[in-house]
């Protein structure tokens, strides 16, 4: 179901995960509990956002689900996890705690996004999020949009603080990895550390 934590991911040169410096500080596999924990964060903003915009109708949440799943599972894997070394494992699908299950319709692009891609990473998420808040004001329901952006918020800064400080996708414009463990995995995996430079 998820790769074999004991294993080196498919770009890394190194034999062996024993011993490695960023077992524990950077994230180089998931699993169960990782997928579990992003949900968690994850699930409330979407459930709150959700009740706000079926009050006015069923068609618009339609619309945001549908959004959300072409945004989530096509545009964002394009922009996005292609740079991602997970993206160069076996396999038709992804197996990280954001995307699982999502397909791996295009190559595997080791390097950073342009600025093109972050703008419409970016554009995305703020699209998604911020679409149920003009049916929080529609409809008057101050309470249910304040419990809402708190919803965003506490899940923005959960994602920040124990994943994206620990995301082995340097590509990222939310990226919180220092230099030192960005250089010490280039180190190990060589082939992305020459995409990084010709770039």
């Amino acid at each position: 179901m998820f790769l074999d934590p004991h294993q080196p991911i498919a770009t890394c040169a190194q034999s062996s995960c024993e011993g490695c410096p960023l077992h524990e500080v950077l994230h180089c596999h998931f699993g169960g509990k990782d997928l579990a924990r992003f949900l968690a964060f994850v699930a409330p903003a979407f459930i709150l956002g959700g009740i706000g915009i079926y009050h006015l109708g069923i068609w618009f949440l339609v619309a945001w689900i549908v959004g959300f799943l072409s945004y989530f599972g096509f545009t964002e894997i394009r922009v996005l996890c292609s740079h991602c070394p997970h993206y160069a494992e076996e396999g038709s699908s992804l197996k990280c705690w954001a995307n699982y299950g999502s397909p791996k319709l295009w190559r595997y692009r080791p390097g950073p996004m342009s600025s093109v891609e972050k703008a419409i990473f970016l554009l995305g998420l703020i699209l998604i999020f911020g679409y149920p808040l003009p049916f929080f004001l529609v409809a008057s329901n101050w309470i249910l949009a304040l419990v809402y952006s708190a919803a965003v918020a506490g899940a923005y800064t959960l994602m920040r603080k124990t994943m994206c400080s620990q995301c082995m996708n340097f590509a990222c414009p939310l990226n919180l990895v220092d230099e030192a463990r960005r250089a010490e995995f280039l180190k190990r995996n060589p082939q992305i550390a020459e995409a990084w430079k010709q770039e």
